[in-house]
């Protein structure tokens, strides 16, 4: 979360209400706000003790504050969202379930049945630019990178993350080019999105700066490069789950 201080009391219920179960792991990355998300998020969550907070001490950008989560998830599935719930949580259910038939469950606007709305055609126009350059410069067979709801296989969530290096929008094509080297199956998934009035995306600025990091992530993920890394991290490197199913 970057500067959500007026979002927060309804993520959070809505958070609390959709998660339930004692054993849930909730981390809420404050990625250097100057307007005291870290403070009022601690306020709202006392006495939940399934909740933690992360401070980053300065803005580093949403690849650096996923991250930091994720290196603190025990779990068996991980899923990541934006602090706006722009995507609906009515798809917790589902992607979770399909981790059992892949091994990294992505939303997408960009494929039939995705329902987007509120958003202006300059947005669309440059998300639509965006995902084509995407897909020449890294080779992924995806239809929109850049959706804020993404979920992973536990472990596969802590090694992808641990090889990540870009800190800021390009993150998402990185990881999943570094699935896609270690052999991972990824499902892209229609989504309802709702853009909001208070995102701290500006498309314009945030697609020149992107597309100029996309430039280095096809050489940094590939497979050998990636396979040796995974191999010297000290973590567990997970078999892809289609071979674990052909057992």
């Amino acid at each position: 979360m970057f500067n959500e201080s007026r979002a927060l009391p309804n993520t959070l219920a809505r958070i609390k209400f959709q998660f339930p179960a004692a054993d849930t792991e909730i981390f809420l990355v404050d990625d250097g706000s100057t307007d005291d998300s870290a403070g009022l998020a601690k306020h709202l969550t006392q006495g939940d003790d399934r909740i933690e907070i992360i401070h980053l001490p300065k803005n580093l950008g949403k690849g650096a504050a996923l991250r930091a989560g994720v290196a603190r998830t025990t779990a068996d599935a991980v899923l990541f969202m934006d602090a706006d719930l722009s995507t609906s949580l009515e798809h917790v259910d589902a992607f979770l379930e399909r981790l059992s038939k892949f091994d990294i469950v992505i939303g997408s606007r960009s494929v039939p049945g995705s329902i987007v709305k509120r958003s202006s055609p300059m947005r669309q126009l440059m998300g639509r630019t965006f995902n084509q350059l995407m897909r020449l410069s890294t080779g992924l067979d995806i239809h929109d990178s850049q959706c804020g709801f993404k979920a992973f296989r536990g472990d596969v969530a802590r090694l992808l993350f641990s090889l990540s290096e870009s800190n800021r929008f390009a993150f998402d094509p990185e990881i999943l080019r570094l699935g896609v080297a270690l052999g991972y199956s990824i499902d892209e998934v229609p989504v309802s999105w709702e853009a909001s009035d208070r995102s701290a995306v500006r498309p314009i600025r945030d697609s020149i700066r992107t597309a100029i990091d996309l430039v280095p992530i096809r050489y940094r993920t590939r497979s050998t490069r990636v396979q040796g890394l995974a191999s010297r991290t000290g973590l567990l490197v997970p078999t892809p789950i289609a071979s674990l199913n052909d057992y």
